[in-house]
């Protein structure tokens, strides 16, 4: 395990106790022969130094020529520089792999038992590493491994909302940012240490700074972003500091880029516009995007948030949000760059749902190759549930990413246990009809280059990283579902627990257990679980924004009214159902049909209509609230019982998140079902409503 003063996440490499296990690990890996060419491989035999010494209970012997051990040797390398490579890997296998696949395999050679990594690049063989401890922590056979391996989504980015110079981070609930770059270009461990956990997970791109990046003095901006100074990373005196930064992700495999401001031309340069038609324009951008490249010649790209929250953006100048983004994508071209356009637009419109549809929809086929739209999972804002964009399907001609919200801003924060991991899976599994019936949300995500993933950060200065550590499976489960969508939400609970708490199968059971329940009574307790969102107060306060119940601030987002609940989004509506493709539209605009769900997403009813089951729209939401309580408290039972069995620090601090979480819990159940009887008048038929003083 490595020594540091912050926690080793899923690589804590825990010592193998099956003893024949560990014998046949022993017998293949305890002497390895790795290629030395390119920066990558020094990560490898870096970190098969640190894993395997946890795991096999020996410093692995590291050789720069095939071993004579009479057991046996692990080999990293490519064909052309390793004859063990080239007896175990036919050269067509190795040379359809894209530049991030890998093979693992074991083999006899000479007489020895041994497993070979190969790829055709280094990263490839990083990757693979990587896979192979993760193997080994699992407690997996490997006498007879055989693994061919590919990413399936060519992108897999992290969304850093960190504002530079100010330390903070945007929806941060881990404390403040791991970047300090006051003190940059100077480099300091726990940036290598990052770029380890990113990349033993399959993320191969990083943006180190928040997507909001307005300039103090701009003119209606929303108070709550303004002032957030990423805008400077493009100061050519502070291009060494994200150069710096670079040196360590490259190592591992993961490229970096910026969030830019898109006024940038003006704030940075010396121009009175940022008119994307405009020669001046298109020359400075061209200049910067050479600049960059001169510093850091792997340089991934840029995020842009435009015409959204005060953003600057092409509607600034008349222009749509193709030509908008189509200037930086020619800047970037040449250095084989991209732009990362968010889709997250509104303004004032009678229904945010509508918009990013209505907005980026006639414009499919008109980004350049190298921009990526870079689309939220819903149509609203990281809700606990909401539907699933209309954008995903609608875009055929586009390069599209689905980003997803690593941190908890609407399921509790860096307090309430809740693993986003079921969600997602929710999410990827969503049939569009885009092309068809059977053409799911992760379909469209894995087929060009420019498609795959972008997650908002959740990492912090916290000494757990996530302030939460059960939180630190969101991260984790990002990374493996980027990698491999059809993985499922169970599957990569139960190795992530494995690797974190140790392969007690009772342990690992529990565990994956409260994980994979957390989120549907957040649901419950945050929203009455029907269908309704924006439940929170929106005060300034760190955490009373978006944490503590206010749903009196948000009646446009709940329809509420002595006559029902709900909102129309049916053709009577704002028609968003009709944004749909396939059955959808009809299936989501009758309430009869509509999924329980959703359904108060899509629909305004009667507090006494009645659901399939007979219950009351009214008594659903009472029942649900009650229940959301009630099962987290069953989690906290189930993580007290794991008492001795998980070590005592992550335990006790785990077990103090669960006894606030119950308290918060109970206080948004009151909150919401006090809201809901004042407007209903409806008592409980359980007679807990209205709550007694």
């Amino acid at each position: 395990m490595v020594v540091t003063d912050y926690d080793d996440c899923w690589l804590q490499y825990d010592r193998v106790d099956d003893p024949d296990r560990l014998s046949a690990y022993r017998r293949r890996c305890l002497h390895a022969y790795v290629s030395e060419e390119g920066p990558e491989l020094r990560a490898v035999r870096q970190e098969l130094r640190v894993g395997l010494d946890g795991l096999l209970g020996r410093e692995p012997h590291l050789w720069q020529h095939p071993p004579r051990s009479q057991d046996g040797f692990l080999a990293v390398g490519r064909r052309d520089n390793m004859e063990v490579v080239r007896h175990a890997v036919d050269a067509a296998e190795v040379d359809g792999l894209d530049e991030e696949g890998y093979v693992l395999r074991a083999t006899e050679w000479e007489g020895q038992d041994c497993v070979v990594v190969t790829a055709n690049t280094d990263r490839g063989m990083l990757f693979g590493t990587f896979h192979l401890l993760r193997l080994l922590s699992l407690g997996e056979p490997i006498a007879d491994l055989d693994v061919v391996e590919e990413p399936r989504a060519k992108e897999r980015v992290i969304d850093h909302w960190d504002n530079p110079f100010r330390g903070s981070v945007e929806r941060g609930y881990a404390g403040q940012s791991i970047f300090d770059w006051e003190t940059l270009p100077d480099l300091r461990e726990r940036y290598w240490d990052y770029a380890r956990l990113l990349a033993s997970t399959g993320i191969n791109g990083v943006v180190v700074n928040n997507v909001n990046t307005e300039k103090p003095d701009r003119e209606g901006a929303n108070d709550a972003i303004a002032g957030m100074e990423g805008w400077q990373l493009l100061e050519s005196e502070n291009l060494e500091k994200v150069a710096a930064l670079a040196t360590v992700f490259r190592r591992y495999g993961v490229r970096t880029f910026l969030s830019v401001n898109y006024a940038a031309p003006m704030l940075v340069g010396d121009l009175d516009t940022a008119d994307p038609l405009e020669d001046d324009v298109e020359a400075w951008w061209k200049r910067k995007a050479d600049e960059l490249y001169e510093r850091i010649p792997d340089f991934g790209g840029f995020l842009v948030k435009a015409d959204s929250e005060g953003q600057r953006g092409p509607y600034d100048y008349d222009r749509d949000h193709a030509e908008g983004a189509n200037v930086l994508g020619r800047a970037l071209e040449p250095h084989d760059g991209r732009v990362f356009w968010r889709a997250f637009v509104y303004s004032e419109h009678e229904d945010r749902a509508v918009q990013a549809y209505e907005t980026f929809e006639p414009l499919d086929g008109e980004f350049h190759d190298n921009v990526t739209l870079q689309i939220k999972n819903g149509p609203i804002d990281f809700q606990p549930r909401e539907p699933v964009s209309t954008l995903f399907g609608a875009m055929p001609e586009t390069n599209v990413a689905c980003e997803l919200q690593i941190t908890q801003e609407y399921t509790g924060q860096g307090v309430h246990a809740c693993s986003h991991l079921p969600q997602w899976e929710e999410v990827l599994e969503f049939d569009t009809h885009g092309d068809g019936e059977g053409t799911e949300v992760r379909d469209l995500l894995v087929d060009r280059a420019g498609e795959g993933f972008a997650g908002v950060a959740n990492v912090g200065e916290d000494r757990n990283w996530t302030g939460h550590d059960l939180a630190q499976l969101n991260l984790y489960g990002f990374g493996r579902l980027a990698w491999d969508p059809t993985l499922g939400s169970e599957e990569v609970t139960r190795e992530w627990a494995a690797q974190t708490f140790g392969r007690n199968p009772s342990v690992v059971e529990t565990v994956t257990r409260i994980q994979e329940e957390s989120w549907p009574a957040v649901i419950d307790y945050e929203t009455g679980g029907i269908g309704l969102m924006h439940m929170m107060y929106n005060g300034e306060a760190r955490l009373e924004n978006h944490y503590d119940p206010g749903p009196e601030e948000w009646p446009e987002y709940t329809g509420i009214a002595e006559d029902g609940i709900g909102l129309d989004r049916t053709p009577s509506g704002s028609d968003y159902a009709s944004q749909y493709q396939g059955p959808w539209p009809a299936r989501y605009a009758d309430p009869e049909t509509c999924p329980e769900e959703l359904l108060l997403f899509f629909h305004h009813l009667p507090w006494e209509h009645e659901l399939d089951d007979g219950t009351t729209v009214i008594q659903r939401l009472y029942d649900n609230c009650f229940e959301g309580v009630e099962a987290v408290r069953a989690l906290r039972e189930r993580w007290s019982a794991l008492a001795g069995t998980v070590d005592e620090r992550r335990h006790r601090r785990v077990a103090e998140r669960f006894d606030e979480q119950v308290v918060q819990a109970e206080r948004w159940r009151d909150s919401l079902v006090s809201y809901f009887y004042e407007y209903a008048g409806v008592p409980d038929e359980r007679g807990r409503v209205p709550l007694d003083d």
